[in-house]
């Protein structure tokens, strides 16, 4: 009996803590909907003073605004050396991509399967890029391609990003592939599909979803790379560095323009990820 009244006193007593402990350390919902507010102010509120910029008669970041136009805008399609550094941006991204994509979803499915011996080796040695500071990347790669005599331009630069990319692609691959069953692939084998016919009828339409984000991804990881590209470029520029020399000497009208490209483009990259994935589902759900 005194045991059962123990017992009483002690579930009791852990019920008042709990409820203690719930009104302290459990924000009420007023205080998440304030600081979801502050957050999400936090982050578009740079972004949309950098439009309204964008469209402001002043060259300064003053209020009251000067009125509307769009002089910043033909002024940067009028800038060859803008146009060119998106160009060059764009080749150095969509290569690169491309074979970071490849070579990552080659990469991913060998590992998955059990024919490497020394797997985590390998991935660790795949994740070094995500892991080491841009900096220490950089100055490698220009010493090494510095030693053995190889001009520095764009070829250099895509050669360098691909490894960056590449882990990233690796990282997307890795959780789209590591719960397929791959049985399934061995036995179109044995019922007489070649290797490549097992693997693009099987598993490709599996991950089809997550090489298009990792391509997308990587795409976009080496047209924002800086620091990389800031060694490796020699006389060529990029949209990074275009914006870095306009900064040096103050805050340009076009870097709001160049700004507010960017951020579309980053919009269309984020609905064209979705898209995908619905595509994909619903061409499933049919089949």
């Amino acid at each position: 009996m005194n045991s059962y009244k123990i017992n009483k006193k002690l579930n009791s007593r852990n019920k008042k803590l709990a409820n203690t402990r719930k009104k302290f350390f459990q924000p009420s919902s007023g205080l998440l909907r304030a600081y979801t507010i502050i957050f999400f102010i936090y982050i578009f509120v740079p972004i949309i003073l950098i439009f309204i910029f964008a469209f402001n008669k002043g060259e300064g970041y003053n209020f009251p605004l000067q009125g509307f136009t769009w002089d910043w805008f033909k002024d940067f399609f009028k800038d060859r050396i803008a146009l060119n550094a998106i160009k060059n941006s764009i080749i150095i991204a969509v290569i690169s991509a491309t074979i970071s994509t490849i070579l990552g979803t080659g990469l991913t499915i060998g590992l998955v399967k059990p024919i490497f011996k020394f797997k985590t080796a390998f991935i660790i040695a795949l994740l070094l890029p995500v892991l080491m500071p841009s900096l220490t990347i950089g100055i490698s790669a220009l010493v090494f391609f510095r030693s053995i005599n190889i001009p520095l331009g764009i070829p250099i630069v895509i050669l360098a990003h691909v490894p960056i990319s590449l882990s990233y692609v690796f990282l997307i691959m890795m959780g789209r592939i590591e719960g397929l069953d791959f049985d399934i692939q061995e036995a179109s084998i044995d019922l007489g599909a070649t290797w490549f016919e097992s693997i693009k009828d099987t598993i490709l339409p599996v991950i089809f979803p997550a090489i298009i984000a990792g391509w997308l991804f990587s795409f976009m990881i080496s047209w924002n790379e800086f620091i990389v590209t800031y060694f490796l470029i020699g006389t060529d520029i990029t949209l990074p560095i275009y914006i870095f020399s306009q900064l040096r000497f103050g805050i340009s009208p076009k870097v709001n323009v160049i700004s507010v490209f960017v951020t579309m483009f980053t919009l269309f990259v984020i609905v064209l990820i979705i898209a995908s994935n619905k595509i994909y589902s619903n061409i499933k759900n049919k089949y």
